[in-house]
């Protein structure tokens, strides 16, 4: 079993790895050049062994997994469901799958993975947390789910409790490390 770690190059402002995994280092290396070219990664470990596969998981704490699958074999170090063993977002990647569609698969598991991750946020809260750390203002925000400004602001308190933060600005912040959001 062979994997490779792949982290944002620099300046890309999220700290989200990816991992590979595969029966075949030619698999994971197909995976990697592809990823470096489309999403702008840079590879930041590569490990052979079921041991170090599950210690470079272990370490890198991806965002999300990315399974090289050639035929319909399915490795057992992966399991079933929704994140193998490692309860991380997990993505089978076939030969026949397109490149920009994997990369478009890859960023929706890592937003479902960070929203799987807040402490406790409701669906609502997500939505309100999304709104107030891209700039809208709690009017705007209210407006934007049909609800009160009073409501936001009972959310946004919550949501502040729930994260053990203080003030506003490390709400976004907050939103900003979680790829929420961007600048």
């Amino acid at each position: 079993m062979s994997a490779a770690v792949l982290a944002p190059a620099a300046g890309r402002g999220t700290s989200q790895t990816i991992a590979i995994i595969a029966d075949r280092r030619l698999a994971v290396a197909g995976l990697t050049a592809v990823l470096q070219k489309g999403m702008d990664y840079q590879l930041v470990a590569e490990v052979r062994g079921t041991l170090e596969v599950q210690e470079a998981i272990d370490l890198h704490r991806p965002a999300v997994i990315i399974e090289a699958q050639l035929s319909g074999f399915r490795s057992s170090l992966m399991g079933e469901g929704q994140g193998g063993g490692f309860g991380v977002p997990t993505l089978v990647a076939g030969p026949t799958d397109r490149s920009d569609q994997l990369a478009s698969s890859i960023r929706a598991a890592m937003v479902n993975g960070r929203a799987a991750k807040e402490p406790g946020l409701s669906e609502r809260e997500r939505e309100i947390l999304t709104g107030i750390a891209s700039g809208r203002s709690t009017k705007q925000v209210a407006r934007d789910h049909a609800i009160s400004p009073k409501t936001v602001g009972n959310h946004v308190n919550n949501i502040c409790h729930k994260l053990n933060l203080r003030h506003r600005s490390q709400l976004v912040l907050f939103a900003l490390q979680q790829g929420l959001t961007t600048v």
